[in-house]
Formats: structure tokens, C-alpha cells, sequence
């Protein structure tokens, strides 16, 4: 057990570090784009990256969470499945992003911009393949090798930015360089996964029937997921709001995205041992994962929302003194990442008890107001409609996916450490108001380290305490 332990230890830390390395260079990589594209430059990239992932995650139709699950089942054929669905992926992805730098060709769009749509498709090819991998390592806890893959792609995108920024290359050559991170990516998780599953590309009728069952309604949820997500930028552009304005908003997007792969990464670790303890019908092991989810999510995202009303501005304008705009929409974003945090939980767990269906229609009811709110706001209030539709769709799917998985597995969560990270985040706030004025390299991390001993005092979670969430259980095999 003690080998168990320390392996896993290990393990963490790595996760930590590559996570902290990863967040660095996706800011310094966005630092790069924005002193080199400029404003208006960083808008049509902006553009150009969301246009191509609404085609990147119709590839998905729920395949990452549907291996995860598939293969983390008791008596699960590993080589068939992963074999099948990497096929399926692969097929997919040719098909849906082939279509993405064709469709380019009908849009009001200049040719750098759909040179951009085409290297970016093919970074999403890329991407979309060493996705389908991850659940071999999510089984095993051992995200170690995915996560050096994953720091691995950033790294080499990171150093093909700086290349456009050093020669001033331009807006194709910016987003080319995604491709070849993406290609690099692709090649390190193939070589990883063979230490633990021979790969080739296979296909099972059976099991290809099994996977489609399983995965159409994510796929589904997903579709209408990316029309709340990717909207907010493509009802910009339809409605004409400026690439600077686009530039504003992508730039307070970008912190978002860096902050919420956090928690796609802690729930990719624990949605194998929900779906082991939900399988054995171990319910006091499936409410202990469920609670810690939970403590780890709000300690986490609680105090992001009163940070970034506080902060927002000061962050932004570190990156490029011309960004306060942007961080005065991450006053708006903020909060919207929180509720990512919390939603996540929720949305994990109705794939692990197999309550996807469930979620179709919430997903198409909170796509369509949202959708109606970006038709009428966006041409009259621009970003800010923007971001308050996005924090709106948020919190609304996370409540609903909330309700379903308390609806089917009669768990509710215990608020105490909820209400912990409240107090120590309101402490943050009045330390953040109090430095309003001084320079992010003094405020984020004196509020930081305030909500942190405030929360101890307050008696929040031991570093030990949050490690047991992701011990598996001796008595369930995952």
C-alpha cells in the first residue's frame, strides 16, 4: 500500500507541475500572439480558432468520456474498444475537419483568416486523435504520460509563436505552429499507449453498435453545447462587431480556458472511479468520491470568481497595457469559469451512472435561450452580452446536471467546505479591494496566499485529505 501511495504521490505531483508548466506557456504563448498580431490581429485568430473548433468537437460525439467508461468497466476488452472507437476517431475527424477550410470558402472571411481556418483544422486533427488515448491512462491513474504529451504540444507551439513574434511571420504562420505541437502530441501519446495496449486500427461491429449507444447522446449534448460555446465569438463576427472587440474578448476567453482545463483534468481522474463504484453498486465508496469532487472543485473555483472581479483588470493590462477592456470582461468571465468548476462535476458524473440521455434535452433547451439571448443582445451590447449569455448557459446546465445526478443518485452535498471557501474568499476580496490600485505581481499573489491561510484557519482540507481523492478503492479493480 505504501508503494500504492507513493507512486500515486509521484504521480500528482507531476500532474501539478506539467499543469503549472502548461498554464505558463499557454499565457506566455497568448502573451506572444497578442504583442504580435496586435488587437485587431489576435480578433481574426480569435475568429479563425473558434470557427474550426465548433467542426473539432462535432468530431468528438462523446467518444473521450465514452472510452473512459467503456474501458474502466469490469471485464472490459481494452485492445477491442480502444482499437474500434481510434478508428471511428480517426475516420471522423478526417471527415467533420475536412469540412471546416471548404465551409471557409462561403463565409466573409479574408484568405489569411481561412489559411488560418485550415491550420487550425489540422491542429484539431491532431488533437482529436491523441484525445482518444487519454482514457487508457485515465483507467490506471497514471496521467503522467499524457500530461508530458499534453506540456510537450504547448511547449513546441510555445516555440513556433515565438518564431512568428521574432520574424513578425503573421497570422497563418501563428496558427501553423499549433499544427506541428498537435503533431507532436499525437506521436508521444501513440508511443505511451503501446507500453500498456498494443495500438492498431481495428474495427468490432459489436462493439462500434456498443460505442455509438453509448456516445449519441453525448454527442448530441455536445453538439448543442457548442452552440452556447462557440457562439458568443460567431454571432461577433456575424454581427460585425470589430476584430478588436473580438481581440478583447478572446484575450479575457483565453485566461478561461487555461483556468478551466483544471477541472477537466481532476474529473478525467475521477470519473474511472465513479464509474467502478457506481458498477459494484458501492454507494457509501461512490458518495466519498462524490464529496471529495466536490470539496476539490469549490476550493478551487469559489475563489476564481472574486479574483477575477478584482484582479481582472490588473491581469490584463500586465499582459498588454491596451487589454483593460478584457479584463473588465473577465469580471463577467470569472464566475462563469466557477460554475465550469462546479458543472463539471455534475456533468462527469451523469456519464459515469449512464444518465446521458437525460441531459439531451437540457442541453437543446439551454442552447436555444441562449442562442435567442445572443440574437438580441450581442448587436446592441457586443461582448458584454457576450459574456453574461456565457456565464448564464453555465450556471444554468451545471444546475440542471446537478439536479439529474442528486435526482438518480439520491446523493446531496455536504456544504460545510463550500461555505468555508466562501468566508476565506470574501477575506480574499476585502485584501484584493485594499490593493485595487498596485500592479498583479503584487495583488494575485498576496491574495493568493491570504485565501490559503484563511482557509486553514477556517479549517479547510490538508494536502493529505485531498490526495485520498483519486486512491482507488483495494476492493474495486479500475
Amino acid at each position: 500500500m505504501s508503494t500504492e501511495r507513493s507512486a500515486l504521490a509521484k504521480n500528482t505531483v507531476i500532474q501539478v507541475i506539467g499543469k503549472i508548466v502548461g498554464t505558463v506557456l499557454g499565457l506566455v504563448t497568448f502573451w506572444l500572439l497578442i504583442h504580435t498580431l496586435d488587437d485587431p490581429g489576435y480578433g481574426a485568430l480569435t475568429k479563425a480558432q473558434t470557427f474550426a473548433s465548433v467542426f473539432a468537437i462535432l468530431v468528438d460525439f462523446g467518444l473521450t468520456l465514452t472510452t473512459a467508461q467503456m474501458i474502466s468497466e469490469p471485464g472490459a476488452d481494452e485492445k477491442k474498444i480502444l482499437g474500434t472507437i481510434f478508428s471511428v476517431r480517426v475516420v471522423s475527424a478526417l471527415l467533420f475537419l475536412s469540412l471546416a477550410p471548404i465551409s471557409a470558402l462561403f463565409i466573409p472571411a479574408t484568405p489569411d483568416e481561412r489559411l488560418a481556418i485550415l491550420f487550425f483544422a489540422g491542429a484539431f486533427f491532431f488533437s482529436s486523435i491523441a484525445q482518444v488515448f487519454v482514457g487508457v491512462f485515465q483507467k490506471r491513474l497514471m496521467l503522467t504520460q499524457a500530461t508530458l504529451a499534453e506540456t510537450a504540444n504547448r511547449f513546441v507551439a510555445f516555440l513556433g509563436v515565438f518564431a512568428v513574434w521574432f520574424w513578425h511571420l503573421g497570422l497563418g504562420a501563428a496558427a501553423f505552429a499549433f499544427v506541428i505541437g498537435g503533431v507532436v502530441h499525437v506521436a508521444l501519446m501513440l508511443r505511451s499507449v503501446q507500453k500498456y495496449i498494443p495500438m492498431a486500427l481495428s474495427f468490432d461491429r459489436k462493439i462500434a453498435k456498443t460505442i455509438f449507444q453509448k456516445s449519441w447522446p453525448i454527442g448530441i449534448s455536445i453538439f448543442f453545447n457548442l452552440l452556447y460555446l462557440k457562439g458568443d465569438v460567431l454571432f461577433m463576427w456575424l454581427f460585425g462587431r470589430s476584430d478588436t472587440e473580438i481581440g478583447y474578448y478572446g484575450g479575457a476567453y483565453k485566461v478561461i480556458d487555461v483556468v478551466t482545463t483544471v477541472p477537466t483534468t481532476l474529473m478525467g481522474l475521477l470519473l474511472p472511479l465513479l464509474v467502478a463504484a457506481w458498477a459494484a453498486h458501492n454507494r457509501p465508496l461512490f458518495t466519498k468520491r462524490m464529496q471529495d469532487g466536490f470539496d476539490m472543485l469549490v476550493m478551487l473555483g469559489v475563489p476564481f470568481a472574486f479574483g477575477s472581479v478584482f484582479c481582472g483588470v490588473a491581469v490584463m493590462t500586465l499582459i498588454k497595457p491596451s487589454l483593460g477592456p478584457a479584463g473588465q470582461i473577465l469580471a463577467i468571465l470569472g464566475p462563469t469559469a466557477t460554475a465550469v468548476f462546479l458543472g463539471s462535476l455534475f456533468s462527469y458524473t451523469v456519464v459515469a451512472i449512464g444518465k446521458q440521455r437525460a441531459m439531451t434535452f437540457a442541453y437543446a433547451f439551454v442552447a436555444t435561450l441562449t442562442l435567442i439571448g445572443y440574437a438580441i443582445f450581442i448587436p446592441r451590447f457586443g461582448m458584454w452580452a457576450a459574456a453574461a449569455m456565457s456565464l448564464f448557459a453555465e450556471t444554468l446546465i451545471g444546475i440542471i446536471a446537478a439536479v439529474v445526478v442528486m435526482r438518480h443518485t439520491q446523493w446531496r452535498p455536504d456544504l460545510k467546505m463550500f461555505m468555508k471557501c466562501l468566508g476565506a474568499s470574501l477575506v480574499m476580496a476585502f485584501g484584493l479591494y485594499a490593493l485595487r490600485n498596485t500592479s498583479a505581481f503584487i495583488s494575485v499573489p498576496i491574495g493568493t496566499a491570504l485565501y490559503i491561510t484563511t482557509l486553514a484557519a477556517f479549517g479547510g482540507p490538508s494536502p493529505k485529505s485531498l490526495l485520498r481523492l483519486f486512491r482507488p478503492d483495494p476492493g474495486i479493480v479500475v
